[in-house]
């Protein structure tokens, strides 16, 4: 009887971690590092970076869209855990409200 209780806490399933799951909460990570890297650089610097940090920047965000995207398609799989595609989802838009109000910012002030 102890065993038959042991096998109720296991549940089979044919279910597999999304890997556009995995691979945009990755991105979007590396996205919020490459952030907090550029706001490092730019206070050690005095708000003097160069043009070219300013267009990554824009490219940054461009790409944080995209990781967007991917995260809410990542979402809809059928048969997939849904702790990556949830995980890729909060990191973007962590990551596009990062880069979007510095980019709003920037205009605004």
């Amino acid at each position: 009887m102890l065993f038959h209780r042991r096998r109720e806490r296991f549940k089979f399933t044919e279910k597999t971690h999304s890997k556009l799951g995995i691979i945009t909460s990755v991105v979007a990570l590396l996205l919020i590092i490459l952030y907090g890297i550029f706001v490092m650089l730019a206070f050690h610097r005095g708000g003097g970076l160069s043009t070219y940090f300013g267009s990554a920047g824009v490219v940054a965000m461009i790409g944080t869209m995209g990781c967007l995207g991917f995260s809410v398609k990542s979402l809809k799989e059928e048969d997939s855990f849904v702790l990556f595609p949830r995980l890729a989802l909060i990191f973007s838009v962590l990551a596009l409200l990062c880069w979007g109000g510095t980019y709003i910012m920037g205009f605004v002030l």
